[in-house]
C-alpha cells in the first residue's frame, strides 16, 4: 500500500520540490487521500501499488497540482445550464480533465495501457 513517503521521495527532485516541501503535513496529506483517490477511481482500483511506477507518478503528480491548485478548481465551473422562469436554476460541471493535472494524466494513460496489456515488454 502507498503512503505518502513515496509522494515526497518523489518531489524532492521535482520542479515543485520548494513548494512541497513549504507545505504542512496536514495539506501533504489531503492532497495525497485527494489524489490517490482520484487515480483510483480513474483506474478502476481499489488502492495504489507502490510497486507500480506509474501509479505512483501519477499519485505524486496529482498531489502536488491538487495542492497548487485545488481553490482555483473549487471555483472554474461551466454552466451547463440554465433556468431563468421566476427563481431560476443554474446547473455546473468542471471542464472535462480540468480537475487533473496533464502529467498525472500522461502516467495515467501509460498506467491504462500496462495494466490493459497493451505494453509488449520483453528482453532480447
Amino acid at each position: 500500500m502507498m503512503d505518502i513517503s513515496f509522494v515526497n521521495e518523489y518531489l524532492a527532485l521535482h520542479l515543485q520540490a520548494d513548494f512541497w516541501s513549504s507545505l504542512d503535513a496536514d495539506k501533504k496529506n489531503a492532497a495525497f487521500k485527494m489524489a490517490s483517490d482520484d487515480v483510483c477511481a480513474r483506474l478502476g482500483i481499489s488502492e495504489i501499488d507502490p510497486l507500480r511506477i506509474f501509479q505512483v507518478c501519477a499519485v505524486s503528480e496529482q498531489a502536488v497540482f491538487l495542492a497548487e491548485h485545488y481553490d482555483e478548481l473549487k471555483t472554474n465551473r461551466e454552466v451547463i445550464s440554465e433556468k431563468i422562469d421566476g427563481v431560476g436554476t443554474r446547473e455546473y460541471r468542471l471542464p472535462a480533465n480540468s480537475a487533473f493535472s496533464s502529467r498525472a494524466l500522461a502516467f495515467l494513460e501509460r498506467e491504462n495501457k500496462s495494466l490493459n496489456g497493451l505494453l509488449n515488454i520483453s528482453r532480447g
